[in-house]
């Protein structure tokens, strides 16, 4: 038995501010009012958005990213809860080299997850309206992760730090970091400026079930409350262009999912049929 959930969020570009905001407004100035006290927030390329694959432009000199020092072994990273999720420090030997030979900083990995419903649970960007990047199998530990959430139980509160010791960070990723989408947007968080070139892996990530629970279930923020759906709404697109450097696919899990809407729709607002003699339905997807 298989879920779709997404814990971490890729290619976070820029610093966070760490001023008195939230998502929900329990801890803070709330999503909705995000621009009136950081006024980049209400920008015209604003993240996370949702791509929608059907309006993707397939660019095909768009290379592989190559992950400068991602695969350096047994390093020893920083991993902090900063109140609002737990971020792991990237040091500035770690960078995104991208095809046309510019190179992006990573500042820091940061996690997201859900928690409160599990049906919404994880990615800030979402695919056809799919909030699902990461996979979780039910039973299948992912033992790269295994250190990380073994050690959320130093961090519980915010402020606080611990050593991630004999980690390197590739692991942490997809298998296939090669497939990606593009585009122009912002830091997802306060200030939330507009400098900030995202690149959505198109590949998961397994963790089991319980590796997930242990996530949302592990650290608090100030106040003393348990930080789940730590992810902002997605964002007008604004006649943005998505690129991605690999050909449209019909994603199955998509698909099944648009079904599955339709179908919803139909039984709870049927139409009205005409008298034949015979009334046939057809699911397309155009």
């Amino acid at each position: 038995m298989r879920a779709l959930v997404s814990v971490v969020s890729l290619f976070f570009l820029g610093i966070q501010a760490h001023s008195d905001w939230s998502y929900s407004g329990d801890d803070g100035v709330a999503e909705s009012q995000w621009s009136e006290q950081y006024p980049s927030c209400g920008g015209e390329r604003q993240s996370p958005i949702d791509v929608k694959t059907e309006e993707v432009m397939f660019n095909p000199s768009l290379k592989p990213l190559s992950l400068v020092n991602y695969e350096k072994e047994n390093l020893e990273f920083t991993m902090t809860n900063n109140g609002h999720t737990v971020s792991i420090d990237l040091p500035p030997s770690m960078y995104i080299e991208t095809s046309d030979g510019t190179e992006f900083i990573s500042k820091a990995f940061h996690f997201h997850w859900g928690g409160r419903d599990w049906e919404l649970s994880g990615s800030e960007h979402t695919i056809d309206g799919i909030r699902s990047i990461m996979e979780i199998d039910e039973y299948a530990e992912n033992t790269y992760y295994s250190d990380i959430i073994s050690a959320l139980k130093n961090i519980e509160k915010p402020g606080e730090t611990t050593t991630l010791k004999d980690t390197t960070i590739r692991n942490l990723l997809p298998k296939d970091v090669h497939h990606y989408y593009t585009y122009p947007g912002s830091l997802t968080t306060p200030p939330c400026t507009e400098n900030v070139q995202w690149f959505v892996l198109r590949d998961k990530v397994t963790l089991s079930k319980a590796q997930v629970v242990t996530i949302e279930n592990s650290v608090m923020d100030h106040n003393n409350n348990t930080i789940q759906n730590g992810y902002r709404s997605t964002q007008p697109n604004n006649h943005r262009v998505v690129e991605a450097n690999f050909p449209n696919v019909p994603d199955m899990y998509s698909s099944y999912h648009f079904y599955l809407k339709n179908m919803q729709k139909e039984i709870l607002q049927p139409k009205k049929q005409k008298k034949t003699k015979k009334n046939r339905h057809f699911w397309s997807r155009k």
